[in-house]
This record gives structure tokens, C-alpha cells and sequence, in this order.
């Protein structure tokens, strides 16, 4: 059976969640979300978000890793939090190679296409109750955006 961990990330933590299945009924085996310790460098807080990466992988054991990333931006006006959440996707997208598994990424535009919906219909999923049977009522925004990316993946295990 595929099985996926789809990551999404911010400026200082990881949202996660791990699916396994069919896209179009998609099981939820677990969610969640990492914040390296508030006294760490950036250093130190990348070097700690490899170590948990590495740590789902190992418990988890995905055939793929689906990592959210955010929409296009103008370089020259990206703010500080969008270097860090880019640079905490690039730990998270070394992470996963380096442990030999496939890395799918991409914006929503991107995601909407695995999921064979339009990008309007991927973004209005968000603020549903449930995303194809699947009960994420209890989850935040951004722990949703992380199933829907690890859905988007199933496809393509």
C-alpha cells in the first residue's frame, strides 16, 4: 500500500501528516506538527528539523515525500519568514533524499493537478470539515495543507 508523509512548512515549524491508500479515499494514519526549542540558533534549529524529519521517515517508512511549497514570489520582495520557511524546505527535501526517497513538491497549483481538481477547488478544501471522507476537522490550516499535500502524493507513488 503508498504511503506518503507530506510536509508543510513555516518560518520555525513543520507541519506533517502521513496517508496511505487511494487519492480519492485517503487514510490518515497520523498528523502533527515540530518546533525546534525557541533557544536554538538557525544552525542548530535546521540540524534539529533534519534529526525529526529523519525520525518520521524511520518510523513511518513512506514510498514518497510531498512537500508543500508556497506560491510564487518576487525574490526582491520576499520577507525574512520567506527565507525560513524556504530553507526549512530545503532541510526537509534534503532529509528525505538522503535517506534515497522520491520528493514530489509543489505549490497549490501543483497539488491541485495531483489531485486532479482545479486550484480553486484544492484552496476551498481547506475550509472544510472533511477532505474525501477524511475527518481533518480538528486539525489547523496548515496541518490540512500537509494531508492535502501528502493526498496529492498518492497518486504518485
Amino acid at each position: 500500500m503508498a504511503r506518503v508523509l507530506g510536509f508543510r512548512a513555516e518560518p520555525a515549524s513543520v507541519n506533517w501528516a502521513v496517508v496511505e491508500g487511494d487519492p480519492d479515499l485517503p487514510i490518515l494514519v497520523l498528523a502533527g506538527s515540530l518546533a525546534a526549542p525557541a533557544s536554538y540558533s538557525d544552525p542548530e534549529a535546521l540540524s534539529w528539523f533534519r534529526i525529526q524529519v529523519h525520525r518520521l521517515i524511520d518510523q513511518f517508512s513512506p514510498t514518497l515525500v510531498a512537500v508543500r511549497f508556497p506560491e510564487a514570489f518576487v525574490p526582491s520582495r520576499a520577507r525574512d519568514s520567506d527565507r525560513r520557511r524556504c530553507r526549512l524546505e530545503g532541510v526537509i527535501i534534503e532529509g528525505a533524499q538522503s535517506r534515497g526517497l522520491v520528493v514530489q513538491t509543489g505549490a497549490l497549483a501543483t497539488i491541485s493537478k495531483n489531485l486532479e481538481t482545479s486550484p480553486t477547488k484544492a484552496k476551498a478544501y481547506l475550509e472544510r470539515e472533511e477532505f474525501r471522507r477524511l475527518d481533518w476537522s480538528s486539525f489547523p490550516k496548515n496541518v490540512r495543507e500537509a494531508i492535502l499535500v501528502a493526498v496529492s502524493g498518492l497518486g504518485g507513488t
